[in-house]
């Protein structure tokens, strides 16, 4: 079958005399679906699959980083769990505090806690009042004694009430972490 025969088609004149050229566009025209094959067949398909391997991997190094990321903060972690007191370190913490409000002039009340009973070093929240009484400038330089203190205390609430004489009843609720004690066999 010749290309002449195919209804519908012109072709230059130059073209069909010349056998050369002929032979030479056919394999040009042949060359170029071949190409168009090999982009559809294996080109195209291999560029989706290369985007889901970066996609993948773009996945991975995330979760590499959280990796690392976890394991810095389970050593920062390690170190402030250690800080935590224990229910035994808790008389320890109050007389600290009763001493550094005496050294700033400070008269303080009883101070009561209840101790939770917790399994082995079990965390858990403390709160506590810490009635005091004072001059004003006293009852400051307290309260900002105990917020810049390395020992893991927090003010949770605050009320004053004028006293006599000038000075002012503080009612203070303090707030720590305990973990619980391993217990003896």
């Amino acid at each position: 079958m010749s290309l002449r025969f195919i209804p519908g088609i012109k072709y230059p004149v130059w073209l069909w005399e010349n056998k050369k050229l002929r032979k030479t566009a056919l394999a040009c025209a042949g060359l170029g679906s071949a190409a168009l094959l090999v982009y559809f067949l294996a080109l195209a398909p291999s560029v989706s699959h290369l985007r889901d391997i970066e996609g993948r991997y773009a996945e991975l190094r995330k979760k590499h980083t959280e990796a690392l990321l976890f394991q810095k903060q389970k050593n920062l972690f390690a170190g402030f769990l250690a800080g935590i007191p224990t229910q035994k370190d808790m008389p320890l913490l109050v007389k600290d505090l009763v001493q550094t409000a005496r050294r700033l002039k400070l008269s303080v009340a009883g101070i009561n806690y209840d101790i939770p009973r917790r399994g082995n070093n079990e965390i858990t929240m403390l709160s506590f009042p810490f009635p005091a009484e004072g001059s004003y400038p006293d009852i400051k330089r307290f309260i900002y004694e105990i917020e810049t203190s390395d020992r893991l205390v927090g003010i949770q609430g605050l009320k004053f009430e004028a006293a006599e004489h000038g000075r002012v009843k503080l009612q203070m609720k303090l707030v720590t972490y305990i973990k619980g004690e391993t217990p003896a066999p």
